[in-house]
């Protein structure tokens, strides 16, 4: 092999692990609103609640089928403030 050739190889493995870890990190740092889901869609005074998810637990809800798209909106289908426990596999 040329050496020249694992010197590049080297570089893009670097960089690819250097993207990799920044995604993970902005990953991290993001947010996403998830509204509550209500009967008529307005709560008391017409005002629409809502709860930051980060991605993490965002990926882990919509495994489990507990967070669904709706129009441009992400809407909860569980109560957020009970404590849950273990969930089961939903297959």
């Amino acid at each position: 092999m040329n050496p020249g050739t694992t010197n590049i190889r080297r570089i893009v493995a670097f960089s690819c692990l250097c993207l990799a870890l920044l995604l993970i990190l902005v990953g991290l740092a993001r947010s996403h609103k998830v509204y509550d889901r209500v009967e008529g869609e307005m709560q008391e005074f017409g005002i629409l609640t809502y709860q930051r998810v980060t991605d993490l637990q965002l990926v882990i809800d919509a495994t489990f089928s507990g967070v669904l798209r709706e129009g441009n909106r992400l809407v909860s289908t569980y109560d957020r403030s009970m404590p849950r426990g273990k969930q089961s596999c939903p297959t």
